[in-house]
């Protein structure tokens, strides 16, 4: 009987540890997925921000009701590249040098992060 008691309680220990690890594993995905969704919460406020600012200085300039999009691709690492593309059919009439002139401008918005990096570009249809 002693030797029942001995493999009943190492059964009943082995069963509490594989229940310990696996309620563990799942606490640290759900941790992983939570970590994932602030970030993607983090950058969507940003890139939420850099849209609106940019809109905003583009109707004091006199270019209102902007097409404004940004995109964004993530690498494998968590790098993002965003490229902001405008478009406004003043912009497209505008000499080249004064385009460029709103370019500058244009590409001191963006928002600081060491894992981003910002490409401007303008739509033209002409």
């Amino acid at each position: 009987m002693k030797n029942m008691n001995k493999g009943g309680f190492i059964t009943v220990v082995l069963l509490l540890t594989l229940i310990a690890v696996f309620c563990s594993a799942g606490t640290v995905m759900s941790r992983t997925d939570l970590s994932v969704q602030e970030v993607e919460g983090y950058y969507r406020e940003k890139e939420e921000s850099l849209v609106d600012a940019v809109k905003e200085f583009l109707n004091k300039e006199g270019f209102l009701y902007s097409g404004v999009m940004l995109t964004r691709v993530i690498a494998a690492d968590g790098s993002r590249e965003y490229t902001l593309t405008i478009h406004h059919g003043k912009i497209d009439r505008l000499d080249e040098e004064n385009r460029l002139l709103l370019m500058k401008e244009l590409e001191k918005m963006v928002f600081e992060d060491a894992d981003c990096t910002f490409r401007h570009e303008f739509l033209i249809n002409r």
